[in-house]
């Protein structure tokens, strides 16, 4: 396989495309990438944009071949430009006002999302292979720094399955969260905050609306504010026990430990420099009672020093005294 011998630092062309192309392993998120782009292709000729999907795809293949890692989202963009003015030229001149509110559960926006999510996630895997896995350890790549890239040889056989499968589950999890947001609407007067609206009717769309009325796109933005809000807190505390189950031991006794000196780290750096200064107090203390003790024996040393030659004096004087 050709992903598993010595690559050079800096891949060529050539040795890119053996590894798109005849590389076993990595010849299936090629492949899938390919296919996305031609179900993209034909969503959007179904929707009446041939030329932004001939344009995606011209993108998205170059973007595969020559490893422009700049083009994926810029893509989106392009998708998202044609999906809304089809024909290239903006038209905002009529607007249906269930346009938006019965857009869920379409087959061909679920199959353009997959197709998307497919080809985005085929190419960051692919870009891991020919291009960079893993970022430099620096903002700004240092002379002999090699890039890091994923070896062919440890993608799993199930990985492709396993893509697919995840994607459609993210798209109907998508499909199933902007159902609710539409049918859903923001009552701050009432009791409960929130209340199920009536798809058919048309007072949302008024130009006068009584006191604690907003209009659909007001619904939809409060409701995923508040979704937003208070799934990212129930996930916070989810997670954080979960977090707290899987911990061992030792691990809860040093979250424990550093919870602890967060709490309490003023007071104990208080009680830390009391006892700091007591310490230093009472090595001064110690200190200059030494210096007393050493200056009295000094003192003393002296005192004796004078007596015994006083002594010595009086005796001289005692035997010179005799002799006379």
């Amino acid at each position: 396989m050709i992903a598993e011998k010595k690559l050079p630092a800096k891949l060529s062309q050539r040795q890119v495309i053996g590894i798109l192309f005849r590389d076993r392993a990595a010849r299936a998120y090629t492949f899938s990438a390919l296919g996305a782009l031609a179900m993209i292709f034909v969503v959007m000729y179904l929707n009446g944009s041939d030329i932004g999907g001939v344009l995606v795809v011209l993108l998205g293949s170059a973007a595969l071949v020559l490893r422009w890692t700049a083009m994926p989202p810029f893509l989106l963009l392009v998708i998202a430009y044609f999906h809304a003015c089809p024909f290239g030229i903006p038209d905002f001149g009529s607007e249906n006002p269930y346009q938006v509110r019965e857009t869920y559960f379409q087959v061909a926006d679920m199959v353009l999302v997959m197709a998307i999510l497919v080809y985005l996630r085929a190419q960051y895997r692919l870009f891991g292979f020919v291009h960079q896995i893993m970022p430099f350890e620096n903002v700004f790549r240092r002379k002999g720094d090699v890039p890091t890239r994923r070896p062919s040889s440890h993608i799993r056989p199930d990985e492709i399955a396993w893509l697919v499968g995840i994607t459609g589950g993210i798209v109907l999890l998508g499909q199933g969260a902007w159902w609710l947001v539409n049918a859903l609407e923001f009552a701050p007067m009432e009791n409960f905050p929130l209340r199920w609206s009536d798809p058919k009717s048309l007072r949302v769309f008024r130009r006068d609306l009584p006191p604690g009325e907003f209009r659909a796109g007001q619904h939809r933005f409060f409701v995923i504010l508040g979704a937003m809000f208070f799934g990212t807190l129930l996930l916070r505390l989810v997670f954080s026990y979960w977090q707290l189950r899987m911990m061992s031991a030792a691990e809860g006794a040093m979250v424990m430990t550093d919870t602890s000196w967060a709490e309490s780290h003023r007071e104990r750096v208080r009680v830390e420099k009391w006892r700091i200064w007591g310490r230093t107090r009472a090595a001064e203390a110690a200190k200059q009672a030494e210096q007393e003790r050493k200056q009295a024996a000094r003192k003393a040393e002296q005192q004796r020093e004078k007596q015994a030659a006083k002594e010595r004096e009086r005796e001289r004087k005692a035997n010179r005294a005799q002799r006379d």
